[in-house]
């Protein structure tokens, strides 16, 4: 085993032979240095890499029986040990041999996981990973959601930790404070495998300040244009970036309503910065985001464009799906028809009760038209930190619900329903559209 270092400023790649498996096709070999790491001042970064319960440490051979079709357990890692933040990614090379007798059956050395010449390999070999994203999964992420406690592999061929990885506690554990989450958990030769087997998987660890992700010297960051966009994702801070952007928004309000929404929103995102406790921390941060969209209602020079509010409880935004006859009670003015969805309700306020309508009519003053909007869709989050009363069933059984949409929602008094379909109720009781924050009683009458 080779064992290469390199050090640069406030970064370091760690390259070594982390695993091989060998022998007539029943055995695995594993040759690994899991004490590498380096040192350098404030950094200590290293590469944790284990082998059926046991690290290989400093170059030794270990051998566990392997048998086709059961996985062997082959966890790597890394911690950060020193006092620093930083960002690491890690990249797997693959080699494998397979002879039966004097024939070659396969023959493929040191290609990078995920590339397309690795995909003979993974014919033969399977991996049980931890929490990996593809790029391609990663892009359709939302600017919040792109950055976390996951791994992305990158088509430069690294896998990526996607947060700042903290300085770490008195443990050396898988997503342990200053421990990233497991890259690989097992690995698994396919059933009916036999003759001579030999399994490579090289280990490349690179690691780099967290403050140096953004620059462009020469040896100081990260430069194809994968790990720069990987980069400034995993050091998103999304608490400046909402600061950032209502300031601008307060630049150019229109309205004093508006105004007054988006001075609450700074509020409550500065209490947010401030807080030590995450839950508060987050809590702040919903509340910032609500005042943040309620804001846009005043916003919209017509109050009914891209969102609009009713009885302010929700915030929805609207789909304009055509004209329909006549409105009922409205003469003969032409009916334009809206879906809409539910993005938010008030978590700032405890609301008494929600009892939502299947249709929001509006008569537009001196227009030949009227306008309905149909509540279709509750958004994901959308109950998160809202404290009601009564919550009424019934009025949400054709709405389209998802596995979230009950997440976070504190119902104080009961949930009703009514003369719902006890099919629906019961699973909502059971958890299958989302968890209450508490453990509401569920009673039939209103």
């Amino acid at each position: 085993m080779k064992m290469k270092k390199r050090f640069l400023v406030g970064g370091v790649v760690v390259t070594a032979a982390a695993l091989a498996f060998s022998g007539a096709f029943a055995w695995i070999s594993g040759v690994q240095q899991t004490s590498n790491q380096f040192v350098l001042e404030d950094y200590n970064v290293k590469l944790h890499d284990v082998l059926a319960g046991t690290p290989v440490e400093n170059g030794d051979a270990q051998q566990v029986k392997w048998t086709p079709g059961e996985a062997v357990d082959k966890d790597i890692w890394v911690s950060n040990d020193g006092s620093d933040d930083i960002l690491v990614r890690v990249k797997l090379s693959e080699t494998l041999k397979m002879r039966k007798g004097a024939e070659t059956l396969l023959d493929v050395a040191n290609v990078v996981h995920g590339s397309e010449e690795d995909t003979q390999i993974h014919e033969h070999v399977s991996w049980t990973t931890g929490n990996v994203k593809t790029y391609a999964e990663w892009q359709e992420l939302t600017q919040e959601e792109q950055c976390g406690a996951y791994w992305v592999l990158a088509d430069d061929g690294y896998a990526y930790w996607m947060q700042p990885l903290t300085p770490s506690g008195d443990e050396d554990t898988a997503g342990a404070l200053g421990n990233t989450g497991l890259l690989v958990d097992a690995v698994t030769l396919a059933e009916g495998s036999s003759g001579a087997i030999e399994y490579t998987i090289d280990v490349e660890m690179d690691a780099i300040d967290a403050k140096l992700a953004g620059l462009e010297e020469d040896g100081a960051t990260w430069t194809s244009d994968a790990a720069k966009a990987l980069a400034a994702a995993a050091t998103y801070d999304p608490m400046s970036s909402a600061l950032e952007r209502v300031d601008a928004a307060l630049a150019e309000a229109e309205t004093e309503l508006g105004a007054a929404r988006l001075q609450s929103a700074k509020a409550a995102y500065e209490a947010a910065a401030a807080a030590e406790n995450e839950a508060v921390r987050a809590e702040k941060m919903h509340e910032g985001a609500w005042y943040e969209l309620y804001a846009k209602v005043f916003e919209d020079p017509s109050n009914y464009g891209a969102y609009t509010q009713y009885n302010a409880q929700y915030i929805y935004s609207k789909t304009y799906t055509g004209e329909g006859p006549a409105d009922v009670g409205s003469g003969d003015k032409v009916a334009r028809m809206y879906d809409c969805t539910i993005l938010m309700f008030d978590p700032v306020n405890h609301l008494g009760s929600i009892d939502l309508p299947d249709k929001i009519t509006n008569t537009v003053a001196g227009a030949d038209y009227v306008e309905n909007f149909y509540l279709k869709n509750i958004a994901d989050g959308a109950f998160q930190y809202v404290s009601v009363s009564k919550l009424h069933l019934d009025s949400l059984a054709d709405k389209d619900l998802t596995a979230h949409t009950f997440d976070g929602l504190t119902v104080t008094s009961k949930v009703i329903y009514g003369s719902l379909d006890k099919e629906f109720w019961q699973a909502v009781q059971a958890g299958e559209y989302g968890t209450f924050a508490n453990e509401p009683k569920f009673d039939k009458w209103s």
